[in-house]
């Protein structure tokens, strides 16, 4: 099974959240907000295999794709440099934070 301690540590689980909030507030496509969730309650319960079937899905790339997005502008104080940065660092921040989980225990 893995070395249970690297799955749904504290700073998975905020990553998760924040990737996922940028998301939903940005309006990326609600299939990958609604996976964004099954991988949150997956890290919650320790489910790797579970988390890892995400995090093969947004791997992906093409059209339709996760990573083909362009966040949009929704509040005032956002540009669209800003809110692509903002983006990208957040879903580093997961990657990052999420790719202890497949590594040997």
């Amino acid at each position: 099974m893995g070395n249970i301690s690297t799955i749904g540590t504290a700073g998975q689980l905020r990553a998760t959240r924040a990737l996922m909030k940028f998301c939903r507030d940005h309006r990326h496509n609600p299939l990958f907000v609604e996976k964004l969730g099954d991988c949150l309650a997956a890290l919650e319960n320790k489910d790797k295999e579970r988390v890892m079937g995400v995090m093969e899905l947004f791997k992906h790339a093409g059209s339709g794709s996760y990573l083909d997005w362009r966040p949009e502008v929704t509040a005032d104080n956002e540009d669209p440099e800003y809110v692509e940065t903002v983006w990208w660092a957040l879903n580093a921040n997961w990657h990052h934070a999420l790719s202890v989980i497949n590594k040997p225990g």
